[in-house]
């Protein structure tokens, strides 16, 4: 029997602001799930209103793979500052994560093989259209996928956080939060894994 997908996330709004213009979902089906990251743009009001016409969408149409559900995303936030929007699906019975991104929301997948970033395409969400393309990639026995708004550093050093031996799933994106996060954006961290330790 496979082990259950483990999700933690940490999240800050820009600081000064009490409006968090990043924004995080999670749809379950079964044993897979369909994990969203949305960082809206900007900061401030409206960029937490874009973020949030994602999620309310996301929410109503909670089947969709990542490509529908980035397309569905676009329509729901025409009008809006738009947003840059992540999303995977993970499938552990079939060992397969499907991927699709337009901005700057990045995704990294470690495995036992080495680390993986994922592709994300320029464009935002709501604003500018553009083919959507899906990436297939499997995940093997042990894996991580780090998923993380523009507003923490693409440079972390993950290896060295996963080295401090945190305990926890939970603890381990609050230090990728409180390490990476810019002084001068909204930052979000979503960590999803499976296996007995972390990756």
């Amino acid at each position: 029997m496979q082990p259950p997908i483990l999700i933690a996330a940490a999240t800050r709004p820009y600081p000064g602001e009490r409006a968090n213009g990043d924004a995080w979902r999670v749809d379950w089906h079964g044993s897979a799930c369909r994990i969203a990251v949305i960082d809206g743009v900007g900061h401030g009001p409206e960029a937490a209103a874009a973020a949030a016409l994602a999620v309310d969408a996301l929410a109503a149409h909670p089947a969709l793979g990542p490509e529908e559900s980035l397309r569905l995303c676009h329509g729901a936030l025409v009008g809006s500052r738009g947003a840059a929007i992540s999303i995977a699906h993970l499938d552990p019975v079939a060992g397969q994560l499907s991927f699709a991104g337009i901005g700057n929301v990045d995704a990294i997948l470690r495995t036992l093989d080495g680390e993986r970033h994922l592709v994300t395409y320029p464009g935002i969400i709501g604003v500018v259209s553009r083919t959507v393309r899906r990436f297939d990639l499997s995940l093997g026995e042990r894996w991580l996928l780090l998923m993380h708004t523009d507003g923490v550093r693409s440079r972390l050093r993950i290896d060295a956080l996963i080295g401090e031996g945190h305990a926890t799933l939970d603890a381990l994106a609050e230090a990728i939060l409180a390490g990476g996060a810019r002084p001068t954006d909204d930052a979000t961290v979503v960590v999803a894994m499976q296996g007995a330790t972390i990756v």
